[in-house]
C-alpha cells in the first residue's frame, strides 16, 4: 500500500541533527500546522529508533511548503553552493557572460558584506576580477564600490592568506607525525586553536584548524582536549555556522573516532549511523568507523550485514588507505561471523594482488585481521611463514613506537610460535606481558587487549589468567 506522505516521509528521513537545530532557530511559523510538521521532524531526528508518524489530515500543500521552506534556508547559507555560484560568477566574468541580474546580485553582495564569508579568499579574488572588468568599461561608479571593498578587506584579505601557510606549514608536521612518528607537532597546538577561535577569520581557516587539531590531538591521545572543541564546534554548526552536508558528515564521522576513544560507544554508534548517510569519496572511511564500533559493541551480524551491502563501494574507491581498512574490517566480521575460512580466503586474494602497496599502508590493521583468521582455524604455520615471507617482525618493531600502538599482530605471532614449539611457557608469558605493559596502562587499550586475550584463551588456556593476571598488576602500578 502507498504511503500518504511518502515524498515528505524520505525526505525528512534524510534531514540532519544540527540543519533541524538550526532551522528550529530560525522558523518564524505563524500557522500551527507548518510548526506542528516541523516540530514533528524535529522529534523524529532525535528520536531515531521511535520515531512519530506525521499527522495524514494536514493538507498536503502544507508538506510540500514546508519541505521548500527548508530546502530554501538551508541552500541559503550552505557555504559549499557559495563556493559553486563564486566560481559560476567568476568564470562568467573572465568570459565576458555575466548579466546584469547577476551582476546586480553581486554588487549587493560586496555593498552590505559583513561577516567573513567561509570562503572569503575566493570571494575576495572575484572581486579582483570584477573590477578589472569594471574598469576597462569606464563604469566608474560600480568601480568604486568594488575598490572601496578590496581596500577595507585587504588586510583581512592578507591575515587569511597567512593563516593558510601557516595551516600548511603544520599540517606537513601534523601528518608527517601521524604517518611515520618522525616529527613532533605539539609546537602548532595555540596557533592552531587561536586560529579557530578568531572569529574575525573566514570560515574556512577556522575550520580546517579544526582538522588538524583533531590529528594533533589523535597524534597524542588527548582525547578530553579534542572534545573541548568539538563541544564549541557542535555549537556553531547548530546555529548554521560552517554548513554544508560535506561537513556535517565529516563532523559525523569523525566524532565516531572520538566517542569510540571515550568508550561512550553508543553515541559513537549514533554518529557513525548517520556519517553514512551521504555516498561521497569519503564513504568507504566512514563505513569503515562504523563498522568498528558495530564489532566494538558486538553488533556482528548487523556489520556483516552492513560491509556486505557496502562492497561495491570497494570498487569504486581510488583510496588505497580506506580500500584496506574496508578489506580489514570485513575479514574481521566474517572471523567473528563464525567463517575465518571466508576471511582467509579474502586476505589471501587482497595480499596476492596488493602486497607491495599494502606493505606501506596500513598493514598492521590488515595483518591483525589476517591472522586472527588463521588462529582462529589453527593455521600457525601458514602465519609463521607469512610473518617470515613480509618481514613482519622488524616491521612490527619499528611500529611499536606509534602512540596508538597495541600488540594485535605481535600476540597473534607468539601464539603460533608457542603451538608450534618454537617457544616454551615462560618466553611466551614474558613476551605477551612485555609487548602488552605499556598498552594496558591506558584503560581503553585494555580493554581490548582483555578482550583479545579472552579470544586467545583457548589456545594457551593454562597461561591467559597468569598473563591476565600480571598485566592487570601494571593497573595497578600506574
Amino acid at each position: 500500500m502507498k504511503r500518504k506522505l511518502a515524498k515528505f516521509e524520505d525526505f525528512a528521513a534524510d534531514v540532519l541533527p544540527h540543519e533541524i537545530a538550526y532551522l528550529m532557530q530560525v522558523q518564524q511559523f505563524q500557522d500551527a500546522d507548518n510548526l506542528e510538521i516541523l516540530k514533528t521532524l524535529e522529534y523524529n531526528c532525535v528520536h531515531t529508533r521511535t520515531p512519530v508518524a506525521f499527522r495524514a489530515s494536514i493538507d498536503k500543500r502544507k508538506y510540500s511548503n514546508v519541505k521548500q521552506w527548508i530546502q530554501q534556508r538551508l541552500d541559503a547559507i550552505d557555504v559549499d553552493k557559495h563556493l559553486v555560484y563564486i566560481n559560476e560568477m567568476n568564470q562568467k566574468i573572465m568570459t565576458d557572460a555575466i548579466t546584469p541580474a547577476e551582476e546586480k546580485t553581486l554588487l549587493q553582495a560586496i555593498a552590505r558584506y559583513q561577516q567573513p564569508y567561509f570562503y572569503f579568499l575566493k570571494f575576495y579574488e572575484l572581486t579582483l576580477s570584477y573590477r578589472h572588468f569594471l574598469l576597462i568599461r569606464m563604469r566608474y561608479k560600480d568601480h568604486q564600490t568594488v575598490s572601496n571593498f578590496i581596500e577595507q578587506q585587504r588586510t583581512n584579505y592578507a591575515k587569511s592568506k597567512q593563516g593558510d601557510e601557516l595551516l600548511h606549514a603544520a599540517t606537513l608536521d601534523i601528518i608527517s607525525q601521524y604517518s611515520t612518528n618522525a616529527t613532533e607537532s605539539r609546537q602548532w597546538e595555540q596557533r592552531l586553536l587561536d586560529t579557530f577561535y578568531d572569529e574575525s577569520l573566514d570560515g574556512l581557516n577556522r575550520y580546517f584548524a579544526v582538522v588538524r587539531l583533531t590529528f594533533l590531538y589523535f597524534n597524542y591521545r588527548e582525547f578530553d582536549k579534542l572534545k573541548t572543541v568539538y563541544d564549541a564546534l557542535d555549537g556553531l554548526l547548530r546555529q548554521g555556522v560552517f554548513y554544508s552536508r560535506r561537513i556535517l558528515f565529516n563532523y559525523y564521522a569523525n566524532c565516531v573516532l572520538l566517542h569510540s576513544k571515550l568508550d561512550v560507544l553508543q553515541q559513537a554508534e549514533e554518529y557513525g549511523h548517520l556519517s553514512i548517510k551521504q555516498k561521497n569519496t569519503d564513504h568507504l572511511h566512514y563505513l569503515n568507523n562504523y563498522s568498528a564500533i558495530l564489532l566494538r559493541q558486538g553488533k556482528i551480524h548487523e556489520a556483516l550485514a552492513l560491509m556486505k551491502q557496502s562492497f561495491s563501494s570497494l570498487r569504486h574507491s581510488n583510496n588505497f588507505q580506506n580500500k584496506v581498512g574496508f578489506v580489514a574490517f570485513y575479514i574481521k566480521c566474517l572471523n567473528l561471523n563464525g567463517q575465518p575460512a571466508d576471511g582467509e580466503k579474502m586476505a589471501d586474494s587482497f595480499l596476492r594482488d596488493n602486497a607491495d602497496e599494502l606493505l606501506r599502508h596500513r598493514w598492521h590493521i590488515f595483518f591483525g585481521a589476517y591472522f586472527q583468521s588463521l588462529v582462529m582455524q589453527e593455521k600457525y604455520d601458514k602465519l609463521l611463514k607469512a610473518c617470515r615471507k613480509y618481514h613482519l617482525v622488524p616491521k612490527e618493531n619499528e611500529y611499536r613506537t606509534r602512540p596508538a600502538y597495541l600488540p594485535i599482530m605481535q600476540w597473534y605471532y607468539l601464539i603460533s610460535q608457542y603451538v608450534e614449539n618454537l617457544i616454551d611457557d615462560e618466553r611466551l608469558v614474558m613476551q605477551m606481558v612485555e609487548a602488552g605493559r605499556t598498552s594496558f596502562a591506558n584503560p581503553h587499550k585494555a580493554k581490548l587487549l582483555t578482550d583479545l586475550l579472552c579470544e586467545l584463551k583457548p589456545h594457551i588456556p593454562h597461561l591467559s589468567n597468569r598473563i591476565k593476571s600480571m598485566l592487570s598488576e601494571v593497573i595497578v602500578t600506574a
